[in-house]
């Protein structure tokens, strides 16, 4: 990722990152599992949606938050 992407990454709020984020992983589960486009794209969608996961894994164990207290705090809003 060059600079000025990563400025534009920067000047978003966490709300639209996390949108963009849920639309990110929403797309690559349709496309990972639509019987209509080719095989080669399910399959490399479905990798990259693992790889996004595999992200957001390593990222909250870095964090000591669980995701049971992230949902907590979400029903608490």
């Amino acid at each position: 990722m060059n600079d000025e992407d990563y400025l534009r990454l920067l000047n978003l709020s966490k709300d639209e990152l996390i949108t963009i984020l849920t639309w990110t992983i929403n797309d690559l589960d349709n496309w990972s599992k639509n019987p209509s486009v080719d095989d080669k794209v399910q399959g490399y969608s479905a990798m990259l949606l693992e790889a996004v996961w595999y992200q957001v894994s390593k990222a909250e164990d870095k964090s000591s938050m669980t995701v049971v207290e992230a949902l907590d705090i979400l029903e608490e809003e």
